[in-house]
């Protein structure tokens, strides 16, 4: 019989100082910013090509969306990778809180800061466009 033992929490809450400390906030804020673009370009490239092609379930035009999400992706990182790790993703965010590599209180403040981003992205994008909707792309499968 072999006993394993189960390791303890490895986040930490963090202290309430971190929650007004600079580098703190400023990380916020690059996640923030990050978000923004990503959203901003990710979800503009679908509306354009929207505005260009009638017909965007094409081959072509799947792969100019996925291209574009890409490179929307490795920017938005490559903007905030030095100052606050380049999350993003709430979702990478969460994972870097239960590895132990941010505190909750910074946690937090990420999550708030990428839905805010969001949320402006969005909105700009919104009022950039002239209030187009978002298209519909699915994906279709081929009969057997």
């Amino acid at each position: 019989m072999s006993t394993t033992v189960r390791p303890g929490r490895r986040f930490t809450v963090g202290r309430s100082e971190e929650a007004t400390h600079p580098d703190t906030i400023r990380a916020a804020i690059s996640e923030f910013l990050a978000t923004a673009i990503f959203v901003f370009a990710a979800e503009g490239s679908i509306l354009s090509l929207g505005k260009l092609y009638q017909d965007m379930n094409t081959p072509g035009g799947l792969v100019a969306v996925a291209l574009a999400h890409a490179l929307a992706l490795a920017v938005a990182v490559a903007v905030a990778v030095n100052i606050s790790g380049g999350h993003v993703n709430p979702a990478v965010t969460f994972g870097a809180l239960l590895g132990g590599r941010i505190s909750l209180i910074r946690a937090l403040f990420y999550w708030v800061a990428q839905m805010l981003g969001a949320i402006a992205a969005a909105l700009l994008l919104r009022l950039t466009t002239g209030g187009m909707v978002h298209p519909h792309i699915y994906v279709t499968l081929l009969a057997p």
